[in-house]
C-alpha cells in the first residue's frame, strides 16, 4: 500500500484550500483506491471530519517527522505555498518540510502550485538551492512555471497542469441541501441569483463603495444578491461592509461553510463576482458565469486560463462599469455557460495530470531500488 504525506495550508477553515486537498486527494484515489493519505493539518480533527483521512498537527515536529519516515512520498501543496509578500517567514515553513523530507531520503513532488510573489532576495536564494533538489514540480500555470524558471529554478522538471480543485466533480454538489439553505435564509432558490464572494485587502477600501453600487443595481434589475464567506470568519467583515454601503437588500449566508456546500450553493446561481480564487473555480465547474475581481496575480492567470477577457482590477474599480459587464454576460447568458463547460472540460484533465505524473515517478523510484 503507498503512502502519502500532504502538507499545505490545510486546516485553516479556508474553503477554497479545502477544495484543493479533495482535489488532490479525490486524483490520487481515482489511480489507486488503497493509498493512505495523511495530511498535515491546523486542525487535524476537522480536517479528519470532513475529508475521512488521517491528519495530525502541522506544528507537532515530532508527527512530522514520524508521519515524514512513514510516507514513500511526501506532496507539497496545492495552493500558493511560495510566495513572500504577506511575509518573508511564509515559504519557510513549506521549504522546511521539503528540505527534511528529502534529507530523510522521500521523494517530494510540489502538486499543481502557483507560485509567487516573491519579492525578497533571502527567499529566492533558498528557493533556488530547496527546490532544485525536489523530484517533481507541477505548476497550475504557465507563468508560475516561467517565474520560477527565472529565479534559477532549473534541475528539476517543471510540469504545467492546473488547480487540482478543478477535478472536482460537479455530481457531488448537493443541490438539494442548497435550497433549504437559501430557502432559510429567505433567498428563492428558484429566482435570479448574484453571488459576491470577496475578501479584505489592505490599502483598497473604496472597491466596496463601487461593489455596493453594482450590488444596488443587480437588485433593482431583480436579483437577489447574496454573499458567501470561502474563508469564515474572515470573508464575514467585509461582506458586511459592502452590504451596510448598499441601498437594497442583500444577504450573508452568515455560518461556516464547506466547499461542497459552497459549491452546491453556487450550482443554484446565474453570476458569481469574486475575489477569491476558489470562488471562482467552484463556479466554472459548476458551469456558472464569473466576474473576476482581481487583487493578485493568480487570479488573472486562472482567468486566462479559461479563456476570459482580463479580470476587473480591484485598484480601479467602478461600480457601473461593473454593472455593464454584467449586463452584457447576462445577456448571453446560456451561451457563456455553455462556452464556461466547453473550457473547463480539458483545464480539468490538466489537472488531473499532476496524480498521473506523481504516480509515474512513485514506479521510477520503485524500479531504482530493485536495481
Amino acid at each position: 500500500m503507498t503512502k502519502i504525506l500532504i502538507s499545505g495550508y490545510y486546516g485553516f477553515h479556508n474553503a477554497g484550500d479545502d477544495a484543493v486537498l479533495y482535489g488532490i486527494y479525490s486524483s490520487l484515489r481515482k489511480l489507486d483506491p488503497t493509498v493512505e493519505v495523511t495530511v498535515l493539518s491546523n486542525s487535524p480533527e476537522e480536517t479528519m471530519q470532513l475529508f475521512h483521512i488521517h491528519a495530525v498537527n502541522r506544528w507537532n515536529a515530532l508527527d512530522i517527522v514520524k508521519e515524514i519516515r512513514r510516507a514513500d512520498l511526501v506532496i507539497l501543496g496545492g495552493g500558493t505555498l511560495l510566495q513572500d509578500r504577506t511575509s518573508p517567514r511564509s515559504p519557510l515553513y513549506y521549504l522546511g518540510i521539503a528540505g527534511l523530507a528529502k534529507g530523510m531520503g522521500k521523494p517530494v513532488f510540489f502538486y499543481g502550485q502557483g507560485y509567487g510573489p516573491i519579492i525578497h532576495p533571502f527567499s529566492k536564494r533558498i528557493i533556488r538551492f530547496l527546490l532544485n533538489r525536489m523530484d517533481a514540480i507541477t505548476v497550475r500555470d504557465s507563468l508560475s512555471g516561467e517565474e520560477m524558471r527565472s529565479h534559477g529554478v532549473t534541475k528539476v522538471p517543471i510540469y504545467v497542469t492546473a488547480d487540482p480543485a478543478l477535478t472536482i466533480d460537479p455530481l457531488e454538489a448537493d443541490l438539494e441541501d442548497a435550497r433549504r439553505r437559501l430557502t432559510k435564509h429567505q433567498v428563492d432558490p428558484d429566482a435570479p441569483i448574484a453571488y459576491i464572494a470577496i475578501r479584505d485587502w489592505k490599502g483598497e477600501e473604496h472597491f466596496k463603495e463601487e461593489l455596493a453600487r453594482c450590488g444596488d443595481s443587480l437588485s433593482q434589475s431583480g436579483w437577489q444578491v447574496v454573499f458567501l464567506s470561502m474563508q469564515y470568519p474572515h470573508d464575514h467583515s467585509p461582506s458586511v461592509d459592502v452590504m451596510s454601503k448598499m441601498k437594497n437588500r442583500a444577504v450573508l449566508i452568515d455560518q461556516p461553510l464547506n466547499f461542497k456546500e459552497i459549491m452546491s450553493l453556487i450550482g443554484l446561481g446565474q453570476l458569481m463576482i469574486g475575489m477569491r480564487l476558489h470562488a471562482l473555480i467552484l463556479a466554472a465547474i459548476m458551469g456558472v458565469p464569473f466576474i473576476a475581481l482581481s487583487y493578485d496575480p493568480k487570479i488573472d492567470r486562472f482567468v486566462e486560463s479559461v479563456g476570459k477577457s482580463s479580470p476587473v482590477r480591484i485598484e480601479t474599480l467602478d461600480g457601473d462599469a461593473l454593472m455593464e459587464e454584467v449586463k452584457e454576460i447576462l445577456l448571453r447568458l446560456p451561451e457563456e455557460r455553455m462556452e464556461l463547460k466547453q473550457r473547463i472540460g480539458p483545464i480539468t484533465d490538466q489537472a488531473f495530470e499532476s496524480a498521473r505524473l506523481l504516480y509515474r515517478l512513485l514506479e521510477k523510484k520503485k524500479q531504482e531500488e530493485k536495481r
